[in-house]
């Protein structure tokens, strides 16, 4: 049984898009968010000044995976967003953190989705058994942590 009092590894996690599990995924940086910070004075207070929080803006998912024959789920993503289908174009994506026996445990999910960039794979006659992949940078609204 896994110590579950630790730290998590980062080597088990899948990715879901719309509730369907999509394999392959070599890796999935989970974006950064930060807050603006803002400053006033009061007026009877001369001597300091109050800090407070603003708007809170995110970085992007990055996701790359490998490429398989016959698999254009990716593609066809990005190719919704590019043909302005706004109905296929925004999906839910979740990320799910696994322990050592596949059990999630830690879930992020991106609301309202969608691929800004695809990335084919870069092809090389010179590299030995190199994997073909292909990453994607998507926007989203909106990103929740749960424990899964």
């Amino acid at each position: 049984m896994p110590d579950r009092h630790g730290p998590m590894r980062t080597g088990r996690f899948k990715v879901e898009i719309d509730d369907v599990e999509i394999p392959g995924w070599r890796s999935v940086t989970i974006p950064s968010r930060s807050t603006e910070k803002g400053e006033y004075r009061e007026g009877n207070e001369p001597d300091y000044e109050k800090q407070i929080w603003g708007q809170t803006t995110f970085d992007d998912l990055e996701m790359e995976r490998g490429v398989k024959p016959g698999d254009t789920a990716i593609h066809d993503w990005h190719q919704s967003v590019v043909e302005g289908r706004v109905d296929e174009g925004r999906k839910e994506v979740a990320v799910v953190l696994q322990d050592e026996e596949g059990e999630p445990q830690i879930r992020w999910e991106f609301q309202e989705a969608w691929v800004q960039n695809y990335d084919p794979p870069e092809l090389d006659a010179s590299a030995d058994g190199d994997v073909a992949t292909e990453s994607i940078t998507v926007a989203f609204d909106k990103m929740t942590r749960t424990e899964a």
